[in-house]
């Protein structure tokens, strides 16, 4: 379905409102402990999906506006196909989506898909139940910190940093993703021909950086390639904690990468 860009103006401005009260309604679960544990908010999408610039941009806002969230844009390839091929696009996005296809039993995998927390999901454009998911996400007493700290990149583009998580409950798994902060396209051909696309918080690489026992904790020291940038600029480390495939993420940080030598330390514990 075409959104026409005006008709996605006064949806996000719509949501944003919806996402401002109810989150000051919940005013209790965002501040204390719960602040220093970021809520995770995945959105799948496409740039050749016409239904997807509106949730593309309520992430954005999402970002802007609400306190004390990791947001990741994850672009699926599965749209390739119908007359663009999105350069965001990758295979680990498309994978990732299906492992929450799976776990939620849901019937397939749809663009646009947020997903918050891994416990929530719901077509990604709807900022009624963002706020929704994001209120109920920052109620979980059940999240770790995770911090990514002393972080340094080299001249050929490699970023070291150390990493380390509070002890988990239950069997997980440690995700790093390097994310571009932005991206404007536009697109040529496909449902969204004609119009110039905006993103933010790219996924670009992920790595399995570790498993973690049952009660275990992890820390260590980690290292990424920053990928060549496409149409934008600016990256982040988004570190979070998965428990099991497709399964609930119960601890979430992001860094931004400063390319310099010098090291900097930002904690999202």
């Amino acid at each position: 379905m075409r959104f026409p860009i005006w008709k996605a103006s006064r949806k996000i401005v719509a949501a944003l409102g919806v996402m401002a009260a109810v989150t000051a309604a919940h005013s209790s679960g965002l501040q204390g402990a719960s602040q220093s544990k970021p809520v995770f908010v995945e959105l799948f999408t496409s740039e050749g999906c016409s239904s997807c610039p509106p949730a593309d941009d309520l992430l954005a806002q999402i970002a802007q506006k609400i306190p004390n969230v990791v947001v990741l844009s994850e672009h699926v390839t599965y749209w390739n196909n119908g007359g663009w091929h999105d350069p965001f696009s990758s295979a680990e996005s498309t994978e990732r989506q299906a492992e929450y296809v799976n776990r939620m039993r849901l019937s397939s995998s749809y663009t646009p898909q947020m997903v918050v927390s891994g416990r929530y999901e719901f077509v990604g454009s709807d900022g009624h139940a963002a706020a929704q998911a994001i209120a109920r996400a920052s109620e979980d007493t059940g999240r770790i910190p995770v911090n990514i700290g002393d972080v340094q990149v080299g001249a050929d583009r490699r970023v070291s940093f150390a990493l380390e998580t509070g002890a988990v409950m239950a069997a997980s798994q440690l995700f790093v993703v390097v994310a571009q902060d932005e991206g404007s396209k536009h697109v040529s051909n496909g449902e969204n021909g004609g119009h110039t696309l905006r993103h933010v918080m790219i996924a670009r690489s992920f790595l399995g950086a570790a498993k973690i026992k049952t009660g275990m904790s992890y820390t260590g020291h980690l290292t990424v390639k920053l990928p060549e940038p496409i149409a934008g600029s600016g990256w982040h480390l988004v570190a979070f904690v998965e428990q099991g495939q497709g399964g609930p993420v119960v601890g979430a940080a992001s860094v931004p990468v400063q390319q310099v030598s010098s090291p900097s330390t930002v904690s999202g514990e």
